[in-house]
């Protein structure tokens, strides 16, 4: 991001010294500032991934899943909101949970 600053810097002085009627200094800058603003963006996506990454170690969504949850009422769930199965459990535990696929319908209550 400070490379890109500094670059569209001198682009803009450049362009400043040579006249504003140069085509090619103009568009030299306006790619600069196409650079500087990608930059930041790419750089508020990876603080946000540091971030998910960092708040999301203390879970873990599929020990629950897999130990605390009856499949049935997920496979249910699936079923009922017409969503495949493979969406919520992969090929492992559709294996496990074969039994629950195969007898629960989609009106399962629990």
């Amino acid at each position: 991001l400070a490379l890109a600053k500094t670059e569209l810097k001198q682009a803009k002085k450049e362009a400043k010294t040579k006249g504003s009627s140069d085509t090619k200094l103009q568009s030299l800058v306006e790619r600069k500032k196409a650079a500087v603003k990608r930059c930041e963006e790419q750089l508020l996506n990876m603080e946000v991934q540091a971030t998910d990454r960092e708040e999301n170690k203390q879970i873990a969504l599929s020990t629950s899943k897999l130990n605390y949850l009856d499949p049935r009422i997920s496979v249910a769930w699936c079923k009922n909101m017409e969503v495949p199965v493979e969406k919520i459990y992969n090929k492992t535990q559709r294996e496990k949970f074969a039994w629950a696929i195969d007898m629960t319908e989609a009106d399962f209550e629990f």
